[in-house]
């Protein structure tokens, strides 16, 4: 279950390593309308990141684009925040013109999986639009996307919501998979914004509660910072200690094994095992900042928690 850029290491360590029998379930409510084009932005990181287009500087895209299009859209005076690059933009017109035929989603990424050729299965967590929205101060509300990009997160914020979730339903394919699965891994994505806007879908809460002896959760935070992204934002706005211990407290309920970096391992202890004793904390070097230590932490999770 990944979001973008903070789950794509994982799914990369994981694929290159282990190249068969993986799927990934893709966060949706990020997804938005841009120019009359259907914009996914995790889906497309997951793709592009499997299929080594993804532009690794950035986190997102495809390497070495060009941005003739927005630069010119930016001179005929129309909206140019989100950065759509010129090969980039071939998907979204596809798959907006895909829509408009009738296909759903997870067809139309099925589609853009076997163009990139990709074996492994990229599965939309649903085929429903919802979207994440941030909530503001000054009670503002906006898609995530202009929340993050337009305004670079720069606006103090008082709630995180997913607008519409109650009218979604978990993809078919998402509920086989992880039905026949052998082991759900929570990706170290944002918890509120990659996960969270998965697991809060009704009929997707109800499947993965019931298949919590599969699970395992990899931590975003090291010692209490975010690896990545705004985490700590959203999870405090959300009323959520924003730390390694407010993560156990979050995701409790889901699993029975959660992996931590090993520089927790003492700010973890005592209390917080004794209060969670249904929780197996596990300690290791969760960075995953070279395709070495992608793959190392890859073979970390299968040796340890795939033949149990």
């Amino acid at each position: 279950m990944a979001g973008g850029t903070g789950s794509v290491k994982l799914v990369r360590g994981l694929y290159n390593e282990f190249n068969e029998n993986i799927s990934v379930i893709s966060n949706v409510a990020d997804n938005f309308w841009f120019h009359g084009l259907y914009v996914c932005p995790d889906i497309d990181t997951i793709i592009y990141g499997l299929s080594n287009n993804l532009d690794k500087k950035k986190g997102w895209g495809i390497k070495g684009d060009s941005f003739n299009f927005l630069n010119h859209m930016k001179d005929m005076g129309e909206e140019s925040w989100f950065g759509l690059g010129d090969k980039d933009l071939t998907t979204h017109i596809i798959r907006t013109k895909l829509l408009k035929e009738g296909k759903n989603l997870s067809v139309i990424t099925d589609f853009f999986a076997k163009k990139y050729n990709i074996p492994v299965k990229v599965i939309p967590a649903s085929n429903d639009h919802y979207e994440t929205r941030i909530i503001t101060k000054d009670k503002k509300e906006m898609h995530l996307q202009v929340f993050w990009i337009r305004y670079k997160g720069g606006i103090p914020i008082s709630n995180v919501v997913y607008h519409n979730i109650e009218n979604a339903q978990i993809t078919e394919s998402a509920k086989e998979a992880l039905q026949n699965s052998k082991l759900i891994i929570f990706a170290p994505g944002n918890p509120i914004t990659s996960i969270g806007s998965i697991i809060n879908i009704k009929s997707f809460n109800k499947v993965i509660k019931s298949l919590r002896d599969k699970v395992v959760v990899i931590s975003p935070f090291i010692s209490n910072k975010a690896i990545s992204g705004p985490s700590e934002m959203y999870m405090k706005a959300k009323g959520l200690e924003p730390s390694t211990q407010g993560l156990v407290n979050l995701y409790s309920e889901y699993t029975n094994e959660m992996v931590f970096s090993d520089k927790d391992k003492k700010g973890l202890g005592g209390l917080m095992m004794k209060n969670h004793q249904n929780i197996n904390f596990h300690f290791t070097n969760i960075m995953m900042d070279t395709p070495l230590k992608e793959k190392n932490f890859a073979k970390y999770i299968v040796s340890n928690f795939c033949n149990r």
